[in-house]
């Protein structure tokens, strides 16, 4: 095998690895479901998204 097409194999396997696919050798991309959810300020109106149950931002949490 040669040399740059041994480098591009493994680019290859790096650059897929970082994009979120199962594995360097799948075409498949993982589908990874948020945690994060929508909430909106009950002090201020806000929108913000948060993985922690509460009802207000964090500027209006500091207050």
């Amino acid at each position: 095998m040669p040399e740059n097409s041994k480098i591009d194999k493994e680019f290859e396997a790096q650059l897929k690895g970082k994009m979120g696919w199962k594995c360097a050798c799948s075409l498949d991309i993982v589908d990874k479901k948020s945690s994060l959810k929508k909430v909106t300020c009950k002090k201020c109106g806000k929108t913000f998204k948060t993985d922690r149950d509460t009802e207000l931002c964090f500027k209006c949490e500091k207050k």
